[in-house]
C-alpha cells in the first residue's frame, strides 16, 4: 500500500524535476541566442562613402615622411563585417590626375567601437597591403586611428569621414 500511496507523490517530484530543468534549459538556450545575436552585430552603421586621409609619420623613404594621402572608399558592412573598394584621389590635399589614381580594396570586421582591417592598393607600379586600426568615434560619427603600409614601411594616424549625400 505504500508504494500505492507514494507513486502519485513521485510523479509529481518527478514532473516537477523535468519541468525545472526544461525551464533551465529553455533560459540558458536564450541567453546563448542573444549572446550569438550580440557577437553578429554592430551599434554602427558604416555603409556608405568615406573619405580616409592617412598621414605618414614613419617611413623607410623620407621624402615621404609627412605626406598625406587621399582616398575616397565605398564602405558596405554585414553584421560585423565590412568591405570597401575605392581609390586613392589625392596627396597633401591635391587632386590626382584620374590616371594617377589607384585602387583599394578594404577588408575588415568591427567589435565594440574598434574596427580592424587590411587593405590592398594596387599602385602603378607594385601592390603594397596594409591595416587600418579605427576606434569609432560617437561625437563626429567618423573613425580614428592609424594605418601601416607595406608601401616604404610607412604608417601613422588614419581618419575616416563619412560623405553625406
Amino acid at each position: 500500500m505504500r508504494a500505492e500511496a507514494s507513486s502519485p507523490s513521485l510523479k509529481k517530484v518527478w514532473k516537477s524535476v523535468v519541468g525545472s530543468t526544461v525551464t533551465a534549459v529553455t533560459v540558458i538556450g536564450g541567453f546563448f541566442g542573444i549572446y550569438s545575436f550580440m557577437q553578429g552585430y554592430s551599434r554602427y552603421d558604416l555603409t556608405g562613402q568615406w573619405t580616409i586621409t592617412n598621414t605618414i609619420v614613419s617611413t623607410s623613404y623620407q621624402p615621404y615622411k609627412g605626406l598625406k594621402l587621399g582616398y575616397t572608399v565605398f564602405l558596405t558592412q554585414h553584421g560585423t563585417d565590412i568591405t570597401g573598394t575605392g581609390e586613392k584621389e589625392s596627396e597633401d590635399g591635391k587632386d590626382l590626375p584620374s590616371g594617377a589614381h589607384t585602387p583599394i580594396e578594404v577588408n575588415g570586421s568591427i567589435s565594440g567601437r574598434k574596427i580592424t582591417a587590411t587593405f590592398i592598393e594596387k599602385g602603378a607600379k607594385r601592390e603594397s597591403e596594409g591595416t587600418f586600426s579605427w576606434t569609432y568615434q560617437a561625437n563626429t560619427k567618423g573613425l580614428a586611428g592609424t594605418f601601416t603600409s607595406t608601401a616604404a614601411d610607412t604608417s601613422g594616424p588614419s581618419t575616416a569621414s563619412r560623405v553625406l549625400p
